[in-house]
């Protein structure tokens, strides 16, 4: 106890050294500051658990007995499309019965299905005047669609003022960037055209067929309205995730140089041209007629792969043009040198699709088109 005192005593007389006056000149920003730091939290832990979405449909039932056999029907098209299902109920609709299937939204990484698709409508903007010469277009068109191995799921024709238009409906692969889970995305297609809704429903098994056989699982058909006659809706499923749609094809546009005085002329010129593309291992889909001033001219569609990289996508094939350095006093000249040089190009694996003699006068030159591929360089 006595040595406590003492050291007590001492810390009193050691304080006691610093008079008063000197404690009035140390300003408060010279006292220094002890930061002392906040106590530390748990981080929050989010615990495990599944979202879980309600598919919901309009067809309606008379009786809820009628219910539950149209209700496992589609829980067993879901779970063949690769959805994980909880389950469903039969609920009211109005003074009908309907029913609700519980199911997962997602799909883990590595699930064969849903697949990755998209449909895509094709339309290559040209009018034609008579409706059997667009239907032909159209048919012509749609097979160009299957020879590339990208399902057609249905066709149309439409109008385009006072002239005729069509359009092709087409399935292409969504090539998703990886992600450990997708989601599962149900989409509506509309197509056909039929003036009694007794034939749209006749035709339903082979709307649904189409789907089946491209691998996307069709849920179900339905006959609906579409301006005054009726079209066929088919519902399907597929994946997909937050980063968006990306396209395995895209269509490319070829605008030719040729140039011709009729418009039959540049018609059949550019039903000449689709080998080429063709034959160069690059799918033509159509060709039209565009003027070109006073005269005519065409251009070719047709499909590019899309290679997607880090910093954005491009495509696997295009079109370059290469310009003759030198002139010709006589256009036979420069005809003959571009023939020389198109017939080089193809030997070099550039497929040449079209070319022209360029200038007037006395100074003529070429102009030579060709297909060159990712990864290929072209001439220098």
């Amino acid at each position: 106890m006595r040595i406590i005192l003492s050291l007590a005593v001492v810390l009193i007389g050691a304080g006691s050294a610093v008079s008063a006056a000197e404690l009035a000149d140390i300003s408060p920003a010279a006292i220094k500051r002890v930061e002392v730091a906040e106590p530390s939290r748990p981080v929050p832990v989010t615990p495990p658990g599944v979202t879980i979405a309600s598919y919901t449909t309009d067809e309606e039932f008379t009786f809820e007995s009628q219910v539950k056999p149209a209700m496992d029907a589609r829980i067993n098209a879901l779970k063949a499309a690769g959805i994980t299902t909880l389950g469903g109920r039969a609920v009211p609709l109005g003074s009908d019965y309907s029913f609700v299937i519980d199911y997962i939204p997602t799909v883990k990484n590595g699930a064969a299905l849903p697949p990755a698709v998209i449909v895509e409508t094709y339309k290559n903007g040209a009018a034609y005047w008579l409706e059997r010469e667009a239907a032909e277009a159209m048919s012509a068109c749609a097979a160009n669609f299957r020879a590339a191995r990208l399902p057609v799921v249905g066709s149309s024709l439409y109008k385009a003022g006072n002239d005729n238009a069509f359009a092709v409906d087409y399935l292409v692969k969504n090539v998703l960037r990886p992600t450990q889970e997708y989601d599962v995305k149900f989409e509506n297609y509309t197509g056909g055209k039929f003036t009694f809704e007794s034939d749209a429903v006749k035709n339903i098994p082979a709307y649904l067929a189409m789907f089946k056989q491209a691998g996307v699982p069709a849920l179900r058909g339905k006959a609906v309205p579409s301006d005054r006659d009726y079209a066929i809706m088919v519902e399907y499923v597929v994946k997909t995730n937050k980063y968006g749609a990306r396209p395995q094809y895209s269509v490319a546009r070829y605008d030719s140089r040729a140039v011709f005085t009729f418009d039959k002329e540049a018609l059949k010129a550019s039903k000449e041209a689709l080998p080429a593309f063709a034959n160069a291992g690059v799918p033509p889909l159509s060709a039209v007629v565009r003027p070109e001033g006073r005269d005519y001219s065409y251009s070719v569609d047709f499909l590019v792969g899309n290679i997607y990289q880090q910093g954005g996508v491009i495509p696997s094939a295009a079109v370059e043009t290469y310009q003759a350095t030198e002139t010709f006093t006589f256009d036979t000249e420069a005809k003959k040198a571009m023939a020389e040089k198109a017939a080089a190009f193809n030997a070099a694996g550039l497929p040449v699709i079209g070319s022209a003699v360029t200038g007037e006068f006395t100074r003529f030159s070429y102009a030579i088109d060709y297909i060159t591929k990712a990864g290929q360089p072209g001439p220098r």
